[in-house]
């Protein structure tokens, strides 16, 4: 009876420690992302740079791992160390990344450069990333089972997966919405050091058990109720405005929203970047003021984005004028409403504004599906630039598509872009070109304005649009209307034929290409533009990979994967070598996958911020699956490399599924409920393949490592992903396109498959 108890306690403290470890991990890679997304350029370059170290890192720790174990059972009080220090590290990780603005010297919403970026990051990151790493190998050798270490470690892989997918479920559905990133912390810490106390009492006497017990529940309950807790969140928050007084911050599902004041001037900023300063009577008359006036006579108006601040109560000066104004998150029109003087607020309520809450996209397709054509005289979208690839879709021949249905035949479409008035250099050319040739696949007519910002007019009617600054002025005296800025004193400037005729000659159609759903090359552009305001090696890199064909893609993958995979089979243990060549690719692959069916999912159902935690749930779920039938597998008989090469055939027949699907998708009629349960459907069968992929061949890795490579397979399952986390979103896919990326992928997984045909006993000899 006492051993059953001690097996149950052992298997219980098992589980626990592996979902908890899991679950610690996801739930801190997003916190921490949020965070860094305030304190960086929250571009797809950025993120993919974040991702790349997380997993890297990670994979560095695992490797250590082997390291710190030895041959014998790692005793759980060394085991608590790691936790304690896990729970530590989450902690101190988000105060640091609250002064990186210090640290780096950078003014608050000031542009960072990839390399300050990368530098920061991989230092900021690296503790809490390598105890996480180094906590997974040690948790196959502390337990004491009646099995081998292969089970052991391809057990915590299936329980950390199911942890992981918690973790993301919990923190997208109840944790944001309801507490803080430092809540969230604060509650990862005690989850932790819990735990830690637990692992630290399994050998100890009563007494000392009792008092450890004691102390540690003490020290859990005073940090958060004690004001310690909202004084170093307030603190440390407010090292991100490095003196600009911030009277307001909030974390929503859709990222942070803060406050500043200085004296009479408002700033309101999302992610770090601000989105409106009040009072800014510019950008607000520059906003709607030159779209409405293109139109003779505007009775119905939808503004997507960018009503605070000015725009809407300028809209509002256009007597008879309807507006409905589209903004995804309620927590920006409610900070509006808290902080905006009266004029604004008003505005927001008028009786002509009608708000919705919900994606931009989403809503013109869902007035498209109402059969609402003909909707809208001018449409505005006042978004900021397609700097990722979430606002790109707004800027794609698609949306644009979607936007003329909508808009009445003497209709007036605008949107701007960032600019410079006297100088368009060759990496700004090519990114307004790109739009402007997009625009003219899908409209009769469009025209520039010049300025800081540029000003995009489209219309289905050929000879509606116009540029010269006196019919502007005449129709601002017909209707009333007093501005500041978009007046006689300040159009025969900037509207001067001298200034239209320069930048019509910088952004010739010819020297740019469309912006489609499905190959995002405008915010590849923009990130080429984002480089070059810092003198650092991506600018001529990027600037060098544009010009490359995608052909050279497709050799250079293969050609280096071919490398990878001869070195493995003629050097050392070629059986060994050819499992972590599958482990590796498995990694490589399962990221890239994951990013494109998000992309996907993004783009074709319209919206994707309240989906995204189920989304990396059934991905890990998946996981979980996959772990769970190869560990059963094994058990009942022994694993080997025909059965790998059965599951990496099935990885391929899902990639060219997957192909198949997305062009279906795009070139056909499929309902919402269609695309979003295929596409979720997708996720898990990715997670399922990519979890019985790195079980299986990890088991063949082990057979022959079992004394010292515990974490080995696991470190090149994270080196793989961490390669193609910064591959794919930042540079492939709005390169080549997700279509001609996943062809890629498709031939890396078939030169695979080949080298798993070799004979057992040429992999022997």
């Amino acid at each position: 009876m006492q051993v059953n108890s001690q097996k149950f306690s052992a298997t219980a403290g098992f589980l626990l420690a592996s979902v908890l470890l899991g679950f610690s991990s996801m739930t801190s890679q997003i916190v921490l992302f949020r965070e860094m997304m305030v304190a960086f350029y929250g571009n797809e370059l950025s993120l993919g740079v974040m991702l790349s170290v997380w997993l890297l890192w990670v994979g560095i720790g695992s490797a250590l791992g082997n390291r710190i174990a030895d041959k014998k059972p790692y005793p759980l009080r060394k085991l608590s160390l790691w936790y304690f220090l896990i729970a530590i590290a989450g902690l101190f990780t988000v105060i640091l990344i609250r002064f990186s603005k210090q640290i780096l010297g950078t003014a608050p919403a000031e542009i960072v450069g990839f390399f300050p970026m990368f530098i920061f990051s991989f230092g900021a990151m690296s503790f809490l990333c390598i105890c996480l790493g180094i906590a997974f190998v040690l948790n196959s050798k502390s337990w004491k089972f009646d099995e081998s270490l292969i089970f052991l470690v391809n057990r915590v892989y299936l329980w950390e997966s199911l942890g992981a997918g918690l973790g993301g479920f919990l923190v997208t559905f109840i944790l944001i919405p309801h507490f803080s990133n430092f809540k969230i912390v604060v509650f990862l810490f005690s989850a932790n050091f819990l735990f830690g106390v637990f692992l630290l009492t399994q050998s100890v006497n009563k007494l000392t058990k009792a008092l450890i017990w004691m102390i540690g529940i003490l020290l859990i309950v005073a940090f958060p109720a004690s004001p310690v807790d909202e004084s170093l969140d307030l603190f440390s928050a407010t090292r991100m405005w490095r003196g600009l007084p911030l009277v307001y911050s909030i974390d929503s599902k859709y990222g942070n929203i803060s406050v500043t004041r200085q004296y009479e001037q408002i700033t309101f900023y999302e992610n770090g970047l601000m989105l409106f300063s009040y009072p800014d009577d510019f950008s607000a008359e520059e906003a709607v003021h030159f779209a409405l006036l293109e139109h003779p006579h505007p009775k119905s108006l939808l503004l997507i984005g960018g009503g605070l601040g000015g725009a809407l109560s300028q809209a509002l000066k256009y007597d008879g004028l309807k507006i409905d104004y589209v903004e995804i998150d309620p927590e920006l029109i409610m900070t509006g409403e808290a902080y905006l003087p009266q004029v604004e607020t008003e505005a927001l309520k008028n009786l002509r504004v009608g708000i919705h809450l919900i994606d931009g996209r989403l809503f013109v397709k869902e007035k498209l599906k109402q059969k609402k054509e003909n909707s809208y005289d001018v449409i505005i979208l006042n978004l900021p630039d397609p700097y990722t690839a979430q606002l790109n879709r707004f800027f794609t021949f698609e949306f644009f598509g979607m936007i003329r249905s909508i808009l009445n035949q003497d209709g007036v479409f605008s949107l701007k872009l960032s600019s410079a008035e006297n100088y368009i250099s060759q990496e700004l050319s090519l990114y307004l070109s790109t739009i402007y040739r997009t625009l003219r696949s899908c409209f009769e007519e469009v025209k520039v304005l010049p300025g800081s910002n540029n000003i995009f007019l489209a219309s289905k009617t050929k000879g509606l649009l116009f540029d010269d600054w006196k019919i502007m002025v005449q129709r601002l005296d017909q209707r009333k209307i007093s501005t500041r800025f978009v007046n006689q004193n300040f159009l025969p400037n900037r509207l001067s034929p001298l200034r239209i005729t320069f930048l019509e000659d910088a952004i010739c159609p010819e020297s740019g290409r469309t912006n489609h759903d499905l190959k995002p090359i405008c915010y590849f552009y923009n990130s080429i533009l984002w480089s070059k305001q810092f003198k650092s090696l991506e600018k001529p890199v990027l600037i060098f990979l544009s010009s490359v064909g995608p052909g050279w893609f497709m050799v250079v993958a293969f050609v280096v994967f071919s490398i990878i995979f001869f070195v493995g089979i003629s050097f050392g243990s070629r059986s060994s070598n050819l499992a972590l060549a599958a482990i590796l690719v498995a990694g490589f692959t399962s990221i890239f996958v994951e990013i494109i069916i998000v992309l996907s999912f993004q783009i074709f159902h319209g919206y994707i911020y309240s989906m995204i935690g189920l989304i990396f749930t059934l991905f890990m779920l998946g996981l979980v699956g996959g772990a769970a039938i190869i560990q059963k597998i094994a058990r009942n008989r022994k694993v080997s490399f025909r059965g790998l090469f059965f599951v990496q055939l099935l990885q391929v027949i899902f990639i060219i599924s997957l192909l198949v699907l997305i062009w279906q998708f795009a070139e056909a009629s499929v309902s919402q409920v269609q695309i979003m349960l295929c596409l979720l459907l997708l996720i898990t069968i990715s997670g399922l393949l990519s979890g019985m992929e790195f079980t299986l061949a990890n088991h063949l890795f082990l057979v022959r490592k079992t004394t010292s490579k515990a974490g080995t397979g696991y470190s090149v399952d994270l080196f793989g992903a961490s390669l193609s986390s910064i591959l794919a979103s930042a540079i492939l896919i709005p390169l080549l396109g997700i279509p001609t990326t996943l062809i890629m992928i498709l031939l890396i997984n078939l030169l695979l498959l080949g080298f798993l045909l070799i004979p057992t006993r040429l992999r022997e000899a």
